[in-house]
């Protein structure tokens, strides 16, 4: 009987395992009209093109994509939107695929990335994945960070005739006063730093969202913590219980987020509107 139990506890185990791994492998895949797909098929002549730089905030498999907003609301002003968003990325990794965005010839660009360096200084846990999955040659820190968004931002103000915006970071967890959350507006201000030394738009998305949630009220279900795999959770409900972002978001008790990092549908459109006026101020 002993025997049977644990027999069927491992196969238990290794089907949950093989689960999250099925659903992590499928959200890997790369975003629709990423560069090199564009470049291999551009749109048509006479359109602008924009292209969002990102991490998964951006890659938009993970969380509501704000780039699928953007797509459709700017649907009627002749713009081909270019999704360089890849899971899990730091201002480091981007700086070595510069090329393939540059190669878009694009003429408006968004930044938004950062998340991932905080995360990585406020938790060895996260440090540790993003050695193994990103092969960062060093742990994340402000000042390598503000050394590799101000290098990216250099070439592509150098290499490119786009108008460039950088955003400020996405909120991380929903609790003011926790450590990850003022880590998340800390390095929001090196963006706001940078683009003021570059002499670029910035968006606030950052301040925008603590506002918004402060005036909200909303106490969030769950207490940010690395060690509690909510991201991998969440990407199994979407993806195996079929629930929408939104509908995690609600089960997690959020109200931008998802999982402490991802964007719900609220957070994204909060993105896309922002965007969506830097677009509008351009000639």
């Amino acid at each position: 009987m002993m025997k049977k139990a644990v027999l069927i506890l491992i196969i238990i185990i290794g089907a949950v395992t093989g689960i999250y791994k099925y659903a992590y492998y499928k959200a890997q895949k790369p975003p629709v009209d990423n560069p090199k797909d564009y470049v291999r098929q551009p749109g048509k002549p006479g359109e602008k093109v924009l292209v969002c730089i990102g991490d998964s905030i951006t890659h938009g498999t993970v969380s509501v994509s704000y780039v699928d907003i953007l797509r459709k609301n700017l649907s009627s002003r002749n713009i081909d939107i270019v999704n360089a968003g890849i899971n899990g990325e730091t201002a480091w990794n981007v700086l070595k695929r510069v090329d393939d965005i540059i190669a878009c010839k694009p003429d408006y660009i968004t930044i938004l990335i950062g998340t991932n360096d905080a995360n990585g200084t406020f938790s060895e846990v996260v440090y540790e994945r993003q050695i193994k999955d990103q092969g960062l040659p060093q742990r994340p820190n402000k000042e390598w960070f503000r050394n590799n968004l101000t290098q990216l931002c250099e070439v592509l103000k150098k290499r490119t005739k786009a108008k460039i915006a950088l955003l400020s970071i996405p909120v991380i967890g929903e609790e003011v006063n926790h450590g990850a959350f003022k880590t998340a507006q800390e390095f929001s201000e090196i963006i706001r730093e940078t683009a003021s030394k570059e002499e670029l738009t910035y968006l606030p998305l950052n301040e925008v969202m603590t506002d918004l949630l402060i005036k909200s009220g909303h106490k969030p279900k769950l207490s940010y913590s690395p060690e509690d795999y909510i991201m991998f959770k969440s990407i199994a409900r979407n993806y195996f219980l079929g629930q929408s972002f939104d509908k995690v978001s609600q089960i997690h008790g959020y109200y931008f987020l998802t999982d402490n990092l991802h964007l719900n549908g609220r957070g994204a459109n909060v993105v896309a509107l922002l965007i969506e006026a830097f677009i509008s101020q351009q000639p």
